[in-house]
């Protein structure tokens, strides 16, 4: 089976449905000046580490931000490796409007200080501790091992409801880089990725002091049906539950954070914990 994987990508998927722009900013949009990243919109991609790497890491200045002005979430693998470059390099995160999926899961989180707006809104809906998250990968391999390498991409799971898998047949230079970051065998079979992944993304939620069930809390126990429901794009939680998550250093830019005035907020569902 391996003849067929050797150079596709797998592609972990952690978007939400929102009202932001879906335009893709240049790099003179998104607002390089070596102190601050700037997302405006568009997926978190494998280039999107690269480019976060490549400015940031090599900028001689004091104090260095990540700010989240909107995103619609995106590959996990490439979000996990920048929520690494945050914390390695002590960054802060600011978010300004939605901030959903892989955004929520490994970039915020790894802020030094994490900035929230009045109006910011952090959705989870889902990761690598979710029910069929290996199963995915289990069914990719089964598919290639019958059929070869396919033309087009194959995508599994709830798009815009759980995190979800999509493989590719092209594996690009940027995905290279991320998996050699995150230590992941680029030719490993889907569902081994997806094991090295989830580990991966233990150690950073141990360094961090964070629970890993952060991404998938909300889908288990009595928030199941919700979950399941299909009338939801993800889950928030309120600031004591992210407090107990393990999210410490949270300010609040304007003195106070109301996301239930954000004008998505409708499509999600409020989860508390424990």
């Amino acid at each position: 089976m391996k003849k067929y994987l050797k150079g596709l990508g797998v592609l972990v998927a952690f978007a939400a449905i929102c009202s932001c722009a879906k335009h893709v900013p240049t790099l003179e949009e998104r607002g390089y000046d070596f102190e601050t990243f700037t997302m405006d919109g568009g997926k978190i991609a494998p280039e999107t580490f690269v480019q976060i790497r490549d400015r940031l890491v090599q900028s001689a200045a004091e104090k260095k931000t990540i700010l989240i002005n909107a995103s619609d979430g995106g590959d996990g693998f490439a979000a996990l490796a920048i929520g690494i470059l945050i914390h390695r390099y002590h960054w802060d995160v600011e978010v300004v409007g939605i901030c959903p999926s892989s955004c929520a899961n490994w970039i915020f989180p790894a802020g030094k200080t994490k900035y929230l707006n009045s109006q910011a809104l952090l959705v989870f809906h889902g990761g690598p501790h979710q029910a069929n998250w290996l199963e995915m990968g289990k069914q990719v391999d089964q598919m290639f091992a019958a059929n070869g390498a396919p033309a087009d991409s194959v995508e599994l799971g709830r798009k815009d409801r759980e995190g979800n898998v999509t493989w590719s047949p092209v594996s690009s230079p940027a995905r290279e880089e991320v998996l050699k970051f995150l230590s992941i065998d680029k030719n490993a079979p889907a569902v081994e990725q997806m094991r090295q992944f989830m580990k991966a993304s233990d150690r950073f939620y141990e360094e961090l002091g964070v629970n890993p069930l952060l991404p998938e809390f909300g889908q288990i126990g009595r928030y199941e049906p919700s979950y399941k429901s299909d009338k939801y794009f993800g889950f928030v939680y309120p600031p004591d539950s992210l407090r107990k998550l393990g999210i410490s250093n949270i300010e609040l830019k304007e003195g106070e954070w109301h996301p239930e005035r954000h004008p998505d907020y409708r499509n999600f569902y409020e989860v508390t914990y424990p």
